[in-house]
This record gives structure tokens, C-alpha cells and sequence, in this order.
């Protein structure tokens, strides 16, 4: 059983005791209101307990709840990272500025998807350096804690412009055929990364 599952087991066992404390502590009840209020603790108990168990049973049940629960100690701990004055700077056209706060903030929180993808635009909208675009996404795929967020399709897309642009489809596709094998990305998600793979995957024969 991997790390996961052994997380969802915990906290599902620790839910179930909970509404069976609820439930044995409710027998001492002697009023109707307290028996009610008690019998709608162990609800939510239970409830909570089943959504952990059915995660591990059918990953698709509670995918959002279950990627809450896996969210690295780090990233539950520490306050969002704060980026719009970062994006004032990229307005005001202070890109290297922007990039050095950038940068600062990814060497706190590694990959973290929000920062990462404005670095990305800096690098490909403002600066033109399509090279060190490919080079940042290339890297964010690496990451072998890779969480399915909009924003891995955003990269992926842009990705594919700057391969199909410079006649080299292939690692697009490869990369495009990963992300379709992880699991976590919402139906719409996947249409729009299966269409843009069929279009690398047309380009590849023409060449």
C-alpha cells in the first residue's frame, strides 16, 4: 500500500473511531435534543470515514477531497504565496525584477503551479525566449510530486506551440502521452490535451 492509501487509512480508521465514541457517549443521553445532536456528530464522523475508504476503493469518488488530504505537509502549512506584485512588476515591464521575485518564491516552494506558470509567461509572452520556456516546463514535469491542476494544461499547451513551431513534435507528444496516463485531470482537461496530442501526432507525419 503506498504512502497514500496508508494516509486514507489513518485518517478513515481515526474518523470511525470517532463515531463510535460519538455513538457510545450518545447512550448516556437522557434528552431528546442531546440524542439528536449526538446521532448528527457520528453522521459526520461516519460520512467523513466513508468518503476516506471509498477514495481507496473507487479513486474517482472524492478525487478533491483526497488530493486535499495528500497535499505535501509543506504547501498545508505555509500561507499562500502572495504574486500580484509580482504581476505589477510584469506590467510595468520589470522583468528581471519579476523574474528574481519569481524566483525567489519557487526556491521557498518548489514547482509551486501558480508562480511557475507566470515565470513561464515571462519567459515565452514578454521576453520571446522560447529556448528557456521549453527548458522550464520540461523541468515542471520532472517534478516527481506532480499534482494534476489547470495549470500543468496550460504549460502543456504552450509547449506544444513552441514544438510545432520549431518542427519537433516528438517530445511534445511524449510528454502529452504522460500527462494523459496521470491520473487527477477533469474530462474536459483530457479532451483538450487528447486534441492538441492528435495535432502534434498529425504534424509528426508530415515532417
Amino acid at each position: 500500500m503506498d504512502k497514500k492509501n496508508i494516509a486514507l487509512v489513518l485518517a478513515g480508521g481515526f474518523c470511525s473511531y470517532m463515531a463510535i465514541a460519538a455513538i457510545s457517549k450518545g447512550s448516556g443521553v437522557n434528552s431528546e435534543a442531546g440524542a439528536v445532536a449526538v446521532v448528527m456528530i457520528a453522521l459526520v464522523w461516519a460520512t467523513l470515514a466513508g468518503l476516506f475508504f471509498a477514495h481507496i476503493i473507487t479513486p474517482k469518488i472524492g478525487t478533491a477531497f483526497g488530493n486535499f488530504i495528500y497535499m505535501p505537509l509543506e504547501y498545508l502549512k505555509k500561507a499562500p504565496e502572495k504574486i500580484a506584485p509580482v504581476k505589477g512588476m510584469i506590467e510595468q515591464e520589470k522583468y528581471p525584477e519579476a523574474i528574481a521575485a519569481l524566483n525567489e518564491i519557487l526556491a521557498r516552494k518548489p514547482f509551486d503551479p501558480a508562480p511557475y506558470l507566470l515565470l513561464v509567461e515571462v519567459y515565452m509572452d514578454r521576453l520571446n525566449d522560447k529556448n528557456r520556456t521549453a527548458e522550464l516546463i520540461e523541468k515542471y514535469f520532472r517534478n516527481p510530486k506532480l499534482k494534476a491542476v489547470p495549470e500543468n494544461v496550460e504549460m502543456l499547451m504552450r509547449y506544444s506551440d513552441i514544438c510545432l513551431e520549431q518542427n519537433r513534435p516528438e517530445p511534445a507528444i511524449a510528454l502529452f502521452m504522460a500527462v494523459l496516463n496521470a491520473k487527477g485531470y477533469s474530462a474536459p482537461e483530457r479532451k483538450s490535451i487528447g486534441l492538441r496530442l492528435e495535432a502534434l501526432i498529425a504534424k509528426k507525419s508530415c515532417l
